[in-house]
């Protein structure tokens, strides 16, 4: 029982990182605006380096 339980999870975080690359793919398609969801900087932050600089 435990290797089908091993195997399901394996297949299920493989599933996942290939979405997530497939995920990734199609919102630069779109036009980008997702892929910054990692980064520490966020929009309002840069509207407010800019005032200040």
């Amino acid at each position: 029982m435990t290797i089908v339980n091993r195997r399901n999870a394996i297949v299920g975080f493989l599933t996942l990182k290939v979405g997530k690359v497939v995920a990734r793919r199609k919102a630069k398609q779109v036009g980008g605006k997702l892929t910054r969801w990692g980064s520490k900087k966020t929009d309002k932050s840069d509207k407010n380096d800019k005032k200040s600089g």
